[in-house]
């Protein structure tokens, strides 16, 4: 075979490549592909356009190596729930999360307190708390039912090169084969160390908190009832958030905000020893803690890159954007922009338009741009205000956390925020 032929057959046409399978990008991978098989943004299948969907994930999602999918839990919002449900996998998720049916925040040493319970607002749950191994999981079980979504892995994009038309994506697969995707709209869906977006010269602006989070489960001899609690110390905030029972056993995660100076030595620290010192910070409201699972860690920062979209390029989830873990936003940002980006490709295409003009994408990184820095701001604000231990100003965010506590109209608005209502869904038709 010659040269000239061997080039021909490794190229292959997509029109729209998804670069990293973790869970933002199978997300948006399975909103993409089940819409436009409900024909669910018109009435008449004859307008409508296929869309073929290239999914490209460098480790091997089958042996469970994807580091998204680990024993880390990730908190839903309702609204992130309810994404979930339009497209066709809520239902296989919930029976595997744990309910967040209260929401306790305190300050340490103070008697500022609030609480919410979803029974006030005549709701199952204010959210739902389950590891990143279910949730990958069922995902991709999803996935595997459609036929327009073609999975690549274990495969990586090693380059990409920008043409008028289209992006030359350079594929390197596990037969140790290169083809190159021709693809109208290309992702970035491959975290926050995005090699690929420091080849385009993609910027980002980053503050770091010097600061890690340091998680494990914790094993506790009562049940949680469904309590999630954040904990302000004088050295950052305690998360404590219900997880299902392991063999009948009640188990909270744990998201324990550490100074750098300390992170080394609290990892260090024996079972025992790291559990009477939690104990000690977090206090007596889950009863004693039993056993700790193992810990790992992962450092703080605020980030935003410069570019949400190109021609024929747009960024989701991490690499995108990160912020502190505080309120447990995260990964319903990046659900809530990765169906937005979702619903824009669709209608573009419904409307026979180009999916990867700028003139187009421009649209989704308006509307994710106000979602991200609303939230980036709430969040730092947050860290802000509890981390300043000045007399005046911690009495002042005391009394603001009992008035948020016995005012309705304040704590129905702080509620929907949490429960991430106060945002406007994409809205999908479905027949």
């Amino acid at each position: 075979m010659s040269k000239k032929a061997e080039q021909v057959e490794n190229q292959q046409t997509t029109d729209i490549l998804i670069v990293g399978g973790g869970l933002v990008g199978s997300s948006l991978a399975l909103a993409l592909s089940t819409f436009l098989e409900k024909n669910s943004l018109d009435s008449s299948p004859a307008n409508k356009k296929a869309l073929t969907i290239t999914l490209v994930e460098a480790t091997d999602i089958t042996a469970n190596e994807q580091p998204s999918f680990d024993d880390r839990s990730t908190v839903l919002s309702q609204s992130s729930a309810n994404l979930f449900a339009d497209i066709g996998v809520w239902s296989a998720i919930k029976p595997q999360s744990a309910a967040i049916q209260h929401i306790h925040t305190s300050d340490k040493g103070h008697i500022g307190l609030s609480r919410l319970h979803a029974e006030d607002y005549q709701l199952e749950a204010m959210g739902y708390v389950v590891d990143n191994r279910t949730l990958g999981r069922e995902l991709y079980k999803a996935l595997e039912k459609h036929s327009n979504v073609t999975r690549l892995m274990p495969a990586k994009v090693e380059k990409l090169t920008s043409h008028d038309s289209h992006y030359a994506c350079q594929v390197s697969t596990s037969e140790k084969a290169i083809v190159t995707y021709q693809a109208k709209l290309v992702v970035l869906c491959d975290g926050g160390r995005s090699s690929l977006a420091q080849q385009l010269g993609l910027h980002e602006q980053v503050t770091h908190y010097q600061q890690a989070a340091l998680i494990a489960n914790i094993e506790l001899t009562r049940p949680h009832g469904g309590w999630a609690y954040e904990r302000f110390t004088s050295q950052g905030p305690i998360a404590m958030l219900p997880l299902k029972h392991n063999q009948n056993r009640p188990r909270s995660a744990l998201v324990w905000t550490t100074p750098l100076a300390d992170l080394e030595r609290r990892l260090a620290l024996t079972d025992s020893n790291f559990l009477a010192e939690l104990q000690q910070e977090f206090g007596q409201r889950l009863g004693r803690f039993n056993r700790v699972g193992e810990r790992a860690s992962y450092p703080l920062k605020v980030q935003k890159t410069d570019e949400l979209v190109r021609s024929r390029l747009a960024v989701l989830g991490n690499a995108a954007h990160t912020l502190h873990p505080v309120a447990g936003q995260g990964f319903n940002l990046a659900l809530r922009g990765a169906f937005l980006l979702a619903q824009t490709v669709l209608i573009a295409n419904e409307q026979g338009q180009d999916i990867g003009a700028y003139s187009i994408l421009k649209r989704y990184a308006e509307a994710q741009c106000q979602d991200r820095d609303r939230i980036q701001q709430a969040s730092h604000g947050l860290i802000s205000l509890f981390g300043n231990q000045n007399k005046l100003v911690s009495a002042g965010r005391n009394l603001g956390l009992l008035a948020l506590d016995n005012c309705p109209l304040l704590k129905t608005s702080f509620a929907r925020s949490a429960m991430g209502l106060d945002i406007v869904k994409p809205i999908f038709r479905t027949r």
